[in-house]
């Protein structure tokens, strides 16, 4: 694929015209899993599948040219005793600043990854990945002291590594597509404590092939409170105005509001605590619907025992609605809710700033009236910090 190969050969000629700089860390990290899952098949499905598989993954973190970009890569390789089989996944990511005047500010980044399957309603002993190539842009100009104004653009590019077919049938699920956004932003701070954002995007989504699109825009504001130096409170609140577009060329309009809230507690000893919550409109993974509405809440714990023993844990709750106004298919009137719960905590001890060894378990658990589906990952993992 094209965008892969750019992505990869951008990525290195930044790294080889850096290196003389040599500002950067690699991280080994080595896990052990137990996945009680690992084709993430429905509830009471016969042989249903776990197995062992060992993680070996490099993480690279530099900055070149006086700090003005900034790379990121952790590319990971998987073998899996079930059927011997090897896998590689991973993600890089560039990030730059350049400052055009004190007041104006330009911020760019490219990531590309190669992740597992999200999860839906496939059942089989199939690997469905998918690659995902973000590139953004934004100017930020700031004519006073206390007001920015910043203007933006992204480009989202995402491609399954299978088209699998829709049911029984004999049409492809074409979840392959791409979306540009562009996006402006007005912050004003208010005294010393208050921060006031108005946002607008405007968004097109178009899938792969014969299946339709989505356009969607979507306008809030968000007030942020520093209640004190360790605590920051968030909440917004808006509309999404969206336009559907079915295989066959129908076209159906859409509105619904949407909003959120966020929670964060940090410490310079390293107890951090989140809570989030966002309801949104958003592309569809599950073939026969292009549209999803998902609600999800998330809270993220972290806490140091002692300056050498950590545990960390994290706990999102997400429902989604696929409506009938979102079908790929016209006059079906298909719809379904599915509420998925994904869980993890880690306790890792630090032996000193170079290793540390950590275990932990990963968990994910989906609900729709179809079929229900448990997946359960335990781990021992070590990093080696040079």
């Amino acid at each position: 694929m094209r965008f892969i190969l750019l992505s990869i050969l951008f990525c290195l000629s930044l790294v080889l015209s850096g290196y003389a700089e040599k500002k950067f860390k690699l991280t080994s990290f080595s896990r052990i899993f137990f996945d009680d899952n690992v084709f993430m098949r429905a509830a009471g499905t016969p042989d249903q599948t776990s197995t062992f598989y060992f993680s070996q993954s490099l993480g690279i973190d530099g900055k070149f040219f006086r700090d003005l970009i900034t790379l990121k890569a952790q590319p990971e390789i998987r073998h899996r005793t079930v059927d011997s089989k090897t896998l590689v996944f991973g993600n890089i990511g560039i990030k730059s600043k350049y400052e055009i005047t004190p007041k104006l500010i330009l911020d760019s980044a490219n990531t590309f990854s190669h992740s597992e399957r999200e999860p839906s309603d496939i059942d089989d002993d199939i690997d469905v990945t998918y690659f995902m190539n973000k590139s953004s842009y934004e100017l930020a100009w700031q004519p006073r002291y206390l007001l920015k104004l910043k203007g933006g653009y992204e480009n989202y590019v995402k491609r399954w590594s299978d088209n699998l077919p829709v049911g029984s049938g004999t049409e492809l699920t074409n979840g392959d597509f791409t979306k540009n956004t562009y996006s402006f932003t007005a912050e004003q701070i208010l005294g010393k404590r208050f921060i006031l954002e108005l946002v607008g995007k405007k968004s097109f989504l178009e899938y792969n092939g014969v299946r339709g699109a989505i356009d969607t825009d979507m306008y809030y504001a968000q007030f942020s409170y520093v209640m004190n130096p360790s605590t920051i409170i968030k909440i917004n609140y808006g509309g999404i105005d969206a336009l559907v577009k079915d295989q066959a060329g129908n076209l159906t309009e859409y509105s619904t509001p949407t909003y959120g809230a966020n929670i964060t507690y940090f410490t310079e000893r390293g107890t951090v605590i989140g809570l989030n919550t966002v309801y949104e409109v958003m592309d569809s993974s599950v073939a026969y619907w292009n549209m999803k509405e998902n609600l999800k809440t998330a809270l993220i714990v972290k806490y140091p025992i002692t300056p050498k023993l950590e545990v960390s844990a994290m706990g999102a709750h997400l429902i989604t609605n696929y409506k009938d106004i979102g079908n790929r298919y016209q006059g079906l009137g298909l719809e379904r809710e599915e509420e998925v719960f994904v869980s993890s905590v880690t306790l890792a001890w630090k032996y000193n700033q170079f290793h540390y060894a950590e275990v932990g378990y990963q968990g994910l658990h989906l609900f729709n009236k179809d079929a229900d589906v448990y997946k359960n990952k335990v781990f021992f993992g070590y990093r080696w910090v040079f």
